[in-house]
């Protein structure tokens, strides 16, 4: 692969090509490699590049692959400016010199490194330069001299494939595998079938049941956003086995836990290594815990509460508390205004965050 002189390599052996093509002709145009508005009154054919883009094919060339480019051209065909008492042969001049370079560039398409027109600047190749016409249409080409400002003049494009320039940093491979750890286990891993009860909360002991799990199968609640600092790789539960039953006994105490339905993975490993897994879903609903006392109407209540959200609304004998009378505090505290003139007795209360919606509490009365 060659170094950053990859590019000026390819101009080299472009300018090469198009100089030999055009060695039999008089008058002989010269080549040039430049911009387009290159100020200059003489007969000459110039190499444009207007584009350089990734060769998407070569980008996972090895493990630390090279800059892998093509490089897109705009041949030119300039005519020289006519003066004394010439009578407008420059044009044809140019366009036999554009038709000697393209025939050179059809027969030269393909050009191995060892190609007298291929520099050292361009070496070592990877695979042979490709030289392939680009089929530019009018409204491409116009657009580019419209950039530069300058009359349109007769082009062609030209894509050069494929350019490399070597990385500076060295891949360094790492050591062999000195520890082969192989395990063969006659299980597909754990299926999940079902889990009850259907929501649940802090308190919550979840009922999940399976096939195939084994000793080694771990279970991890899913991390969502607005949970609180820590479980980064998900929530582990106290897990307890019922034995001679396809079931174990799940329980995330966590009140701070986001209310919603979230993922309950269940891995299964064996020597380190894992050999199955899978899924089922587990909800959340905010609930209230407490307290368990008497209270007066027209007062304001703070209830214990588990997976609180600030979205949270509040229900009271299954009527709806306005917004105002609602304060989240925090997931595990929810503050609420009774109204007056409620009625004395039993006042159960429930939450709903978002589409989740918890247990009814009846631990408060009324006096």
């Amino acid at each position: 692969m060659a170094g950053v002189t990859a590019i000026q390599g390819v101009d080299d052996t472009l300018k090469k090509l198009a100089n030999d093509a055009v060695a039999g002709l008089t008058p002989k145009p010269r080549i040039t490699v430049g911009p387009l508005d290159r100020d200059a009154s003489d007969l000459r054919l110039n190499w444009f590049l207007y584009h350089v883009g990734p060769a998407a094919a070569y980008r996972n060339l090895g493990a630390r692959p090279p800059l892998a480019l093509q490089l897109h051209y705009l041949l030119t065909a300039f005519p020289a400016t006519p003066t004394g008492t010439a009578e407008g042969d420059q044009e044809q001049f140019a366009h036999a010199g554009l038709a000697a370079v393209m025939q050179a560039l059809h027969e030269n398409a393909i050009l191995p490194a060892n190609d007298a027109a291929v520099p050292a600047t361009a070496k070592p190749l990877v695979e042979p330069l490709r030289i392939t016409m680009d089929a530019l249409d009018l409204e491409a080409v116009s657009k580019l001299w419209t950039a530069a400002s300058e009359p349109l003049r007769l082009s062609v494009g030209y894509l050069v494939s494929l350019v490399t320039i070597e990385p500076v940093i060295r891949h360094v491979p790492g050591p062999p595998v000195l520890d082969r750890r192989i395990t063969v286990v006659a299980t597909m891993g754990p299926r999940l079938r079902d889990v009850t009860p259907a929501r649940g909360s802090a308190a919550t002991t979840f009922s999940v049941e399976f096939e195939g799990l084994t000793a080694a199968t771990a279970f991890t609640l899913a991390r969502e956003e607005g949970d609180p600092p820590g479980g980064d790789e998900g929530w582990a539960p106290t897990t307890v086995r019922r034995a001679g039953t396809d079931a174990v006994e799940l329980r995330f105490a966590r009140p701070a836990l986001r209310p919603g339905t979230r993922r309950l993975d269940a891995i299964a490993t064996e020597n380190g290594l894992r050999v199955g897994s899978d899924s089922i879903a587990v909800t959340f609903a905010p609930t209230v815990t407490g307290p368990t006392t008497a209270v007066a109407a027209a007062s304001t209540v703070q209830l214990d509460v588990a997976h609180g959200a600030p979205d949270v609304e509040a229900f009271v004998r299954g009527a709806r508390l306005p917004a105002g009378a609602v304060a989240f505090v925090s997931p595990t505290r929810i503050d609420i205004d009774l109204p007056a003139g409620m009625a004395a007795g039993p006042a159960g209360i429930s939450l709903r965050s978002g589409r989740t919606a918890g247990p009814v509490f009846t631990g408060l009365t009324v006096t």
